[in-house]
């Protein structure tokens, strides 16, 4: 990072290899075969520090921002970035430059991002410090991010931060971390609950009663929630499975009643032909135990309407005749 306090502005003149990130604030352009993705991660990260340095006072970086700095994966690439502060005269909204992706035949402009800052802030031990930059515990990120973004979009992270701190093994379903997980997800309820009258305390509840630590992508998460949005049976996530030659198996999101397997396929899933032949070989074998498996791909969950009727599309009338839709999951 380079900032115009640190050096004159005329130093900077003329370098094509930075990047402004904020004002006065610049990070050095990645090099160029850097996936996009983490491209956005970066500029994220550079939004963060400079965010810090811009508000020494601020308590720490929240909700999306501080995911990011923990490792939790969000669905919005390009996040805002929001801090807690201890005053009011500091709370407000600052627009932050938008950063151009790709390359210069393909390029296209980032979206519109913003630097809020809220007096709605962690308590002394709900802060840590990682990498130099200020941010809440994974349970206080995880409790933010529930109240303030959709179910869909805050799922992810829920599930996640309970992960970092059940360290849950998928294959003996045992915890292996700090707590068990009832005893997270109540203490995330508890936290909840303590808010007071803090807007969004409905959907938040929502997201604590849904997460699952088990689940192993934000994809994996999504889909779920897109099951739960069409009120059909709950499915098992990471489900373990014995097939007929004896190898053992796990199924995303397993929904045993109806013997239907649906899979996230992510980024670098199947990134060689021997991932591809090996995920045949997978299939064939659950096929033959009576399993129906049924793939989704990212361009899938972004569009939650059509996820959702994609999802129904996939089981038996009978089936869907007993179900009605969750609207409170649309919160």
């Amino acid at each position: 990072m380079l900032f115009t306090s640190d050096r004159s502005d005329c130093g900077l003149a003329g370098r094509h290899d930075l990047v402004r990130v904020a004002r006065g604030s610049y990070m050095v352009a990645p090099a160029a075969d850097t996936p996009q993705w983490r491209i956005k991660q970066l500029v994220t990260l550079a939004r963060c520090e400079a965010a810090l340095r811009a508000s020494p006072s601020a308590i720490s970086l929240t909700h999306e921002a501080a995911a990011v700095v923990l490792g939790l994966p969000i669905l919005e690439p390009d996040p805002g970035i929001r801090l807690a502060v201890s005053s009011k005269r500091s709370r407000g909204v600052v627009t932050l430059p938008a950063v151009v992706y790709g390359t210069p035949e393909g390029s296209r402009g980032g979206r519109s991002v913003a630097l809020r800052r809220s007096t709605i802030g962690p308590a002394p031990e709900e802060v840590v410090n990682v990498g130099g930059l200020r941010v809440t515990t994974p349970l206080r990120t995880a409790m933010d991010c529930a109240f303030d973004l959709p179910v869909r979009e805050s799922l992810p992270v829920v599930d996640a931060a309970l992960r970092v701190v059940c360290r849950p093994d998928r294959f003996n379903r045992r915890c292996y971390g700090e707590m068990e997980i009832d005893a997270a997800r109540e203490r995330l309820a508890q936290m909840v609950e303590s808010q007071g009258r803090r807007n969004g305390k409905r959907r938040a509840r929502i997201a604590v009663e849904l997460a699952d630590p088990f689940a192993e992508s934000p994809g994996e998460s999504v889909l779920r929630w897109a099951v739960d949005v069409a009120g059909l049976p709950e499915p098992v996530t990471q489900r373990r499975w014995i097939g007929d030659d004896e190898r053992e198996y796990f199924l995303d999101l397993a929904v045993e009643s109806a013997m239907i397997d649906l899979e996230f396929d992510g980024y670098g899933k199947l990134a060689t032909a021997a991932d591809v032949r090996a995920e045949k070989r997978r299939e064939m074998v659950l096929r033959r135990g009576g399993w129906t498996v049924h793939r989704f791909e990212w361009r899938e969950l972004l569009d939650p309407e059509r996820l959702v009727r994609r999802v129904e599309s996939l089981f038996p009338p009978a089936t869907l005749r007993e179900t009605r839709r969750r609207r409170d999951l649309w919160l």
